[in-house]
């Protein structure tokens, strides 16, 4: 065995002009417009669920992982490495970076950040310093490298470790109580600064970091974000060019956007997740393998994808993992058993009668004593439109199969509750966890730590189901930096995962990008997707718009 695994990423990411030519034309106020549901309120917290979306673009993190492929870029590290088998990482931070008050950045602020949140739990959204982690200590050694020590293996952290945002240490050192802080003047690396706040009207301008590290950018000179009420205002403003982009769930986004003006109106809804038809597998007859995988076949995810998102984000596969992911980490010797997972209602109907399920002369579906099974709920958001769409669906194709549903909408908090306390039978819902990897998905989906018996709060894993097998390959995967071994751990629980068909993942999951090309260009798309984002903001702690901030300039 080796000393030690080196897991380090070369990567070319041209900070200068060439990387889109010689023109490039500067200047200009980049107008964004974000649906938030209520008013703008200036919190510039890093930490905070609440942080204005747009903050990314002055907080900047060691690197961007890119959610589709994997790709990674460095911003405020330039490399990392893997040592003493995989239980130590040292990350090399960048040189000549300052902070936007004149400040020098140096890997301190970095081994700072990272004990801050040791020491201030409430802030660790990623988890990092949970007991899963192992993460035992941060160090930086000398001025340019920072050094995270491990009581155990657990490689995949790493993605969380570098998408943290990094704050100023001779600023935060003196915030007494940081859950509750708004920053109101906020000191960053990244390539844009606070200029002012104007609350009557719901918007802040951000102006360029003089500062700035990066040679030739940031294009733009301004960021104009204002916070709208809904979805619906957000689209009026980009329609009557009052905005250049928006993040929001537009219904027909083709129809109702691209198609008026196909060579301007733009959007990218990109892929990071699953939709899933959750079952509460501690529950009969949910319990029963066969079962849920004649639910599975029952279901009519291509009538989905049309009602529900106008064909935009596509179906899921029954494995879940994202498209981008797909090719690259796919048991080849899956591929006829993972496309068997086809809508074929007769085939559910002859699956159910190999396993003792019978319809009665009614057509009712009994079970294995004969009795008719009761009519299930299918569990909702109140007010979710795509997900009660789909749950309509769902309920008229599992007539066919002999079961009656309806359909039980919840208010949001009393939704989760119920789908975090596993007293719901079937449930439309989201996956747990995304990432560079499926491993992040399934880590959110299927491991033991994050269930919970019926009536009390699962983290995650809500529908209960656990399996030794995947407990194990999840470990495997977690203690290697080695690819080929991670994906042998992934084709593990890809093979029981359709073999026991835990859950239903029925349509893909889009972020919500829409943007104007009358004035800037630049844009990611599926043709140039230089980042795994589509919107400006926050995800799970993860900070996300900055590349986007960096590439779009003047036409």
């Amino acid at each position: 065995m080796k000393k030690f695994l080196v897991l380090f990423v070369v990567i070319v990411f041209v900070l200068n002009l060439s990387a889109l030519g010689e023109n490039i034309k500067y200047g200009g106020t980049l107008r964004v417009v974000n649906a938030i549901g209520g008013n703008l309120v200036p919190n510039f917290n890093p930490f905070s669920p609440s942080a204005v979306s747009i903050l990314p673009v002055i907080y900047e993190t060691l690197f961007s992982v890119n959610i589709l492929n994997g790709e990674i870029v460095p911003m405020l590290g330039t490399s990392y490495k893997w040592e003493d088998n995989n239980l130590k990482l040292v990350i090399t931070t960048r040189n000549g970076v300052k902070w936007s008050d004149g400040t020098p950045f140096t890997a301190k602020d970095v081994a700072f950040t990272f004990n801050y949140l040791k020491e201030n739990p409430a802030l660790d959204q990623s988890g990092i310093w949970s007991p899963l982690s192992g993460l035992q200590s941060v160090e930086a050694s000398g001025d340019s490298a920072v050094v995270f020590t491990f009581a155990k293996q657990n490689t995949p952290v790493f993605f969380y470790i570098v998408e943290q945002s990094i704050i100023p240490a001779h600023v935060w050192s003196d915030v007494k109580d940081p859950s509750t802080w708004t920053n109101p003047n906020p000191v960053g690396t990244g390539p844009f600064e606070l200029e002012s706040i104007n609350i009557p009207n719901n918007t802040l301008t951000l102006t360029k970091n003089p500062n700035y590290w990066m040679k030739g950018k940031p294009y733009i000179d301004k960021i104009s974000y204002s916070a709208v009420l809904s979805n619906t205002t957000a689209f009026e403003m980009l329609l009557s060019d009052k905005a250049d982009m928006v993040g929001a769930f537009l219904p027909n986004i083709q129809k109702a956007w691209a198609d008026k003006n196909p060579s301007v109106n733009k959007y990218w809804w990109l892929v990071y997740d699953t939709n899933v038809l959750l079952f509460n597998t501690l529950k009969y007859p949910f319990d029963n393998p066969d079962f849920r995988k004649a639910i599975a076949l029952s279901i009519d995810k291509n009538s989905l994808e049309e009602k529900a998102y106008y064909n935009v984000g596509g179906i899921a596969n029954q494995l879940g993992i994202v498209p981008t992911q797909l090719d690259e980490w796919l048991d080849p010797t899956l591929k006829d058993l993972l496309n068997s997972f086809t809508y074929d209602p007769t085939a559910a109907q002859k699956l159910l009668e190999s396993a003792g399920f019978k319809k009665n002369t009614q057509g009712q579906l009994c079970d294995l004593s004969g009795k008719p099974f009761p009519t299930f709920k299918i569990l909702v958001p109140a007010g979710a439109t795509d997900f009660i769409t789909m749950a309509q669906i769902i309920s008229e194709n599992l007539k066919a199969i002999g079961v009656s549903t309806v359909i039980d909408q919840e208010a949001g908090n009393t939704y989760m509750s119920s789908v975090m306390s596993g007293t719901y039978e079937i449930a439309v819902c989201w996956g747990t966890g995304f990432g560079p990897t499926p491993y992040y998905f399934y880590y959110g989906e299927f491991n033991p730590f994050f269930s919970a018996p019926i009536g009390q709060m699962a983290i995650s894993d809500y529908g209960r189901y656990t399996n030794p097998l995947i407990t194990s390959a999840l470990d495997v995967y977690s203690q290697t930096s080695d690819t080929n071994l991670q994906k042998q751990a992934i084709y593990t629980i890809e093979r029981i995962f359709l073999m026991d068909t835990p859950f239903v993942p029925l349509t893909n999951r889009t972020m919500f990008g829409e943007w104007s090309e009358s004035k800037f260009t630049g844009w990611p798309s599926d043709s140039n997707p230089y980042c795994g984002y589509s919107e400006f903001g926050y995800a799970g702690g993860l900070s996300a718009g900055e590349l986007i901030a960096l590439n779009v300039h003047l036409k």
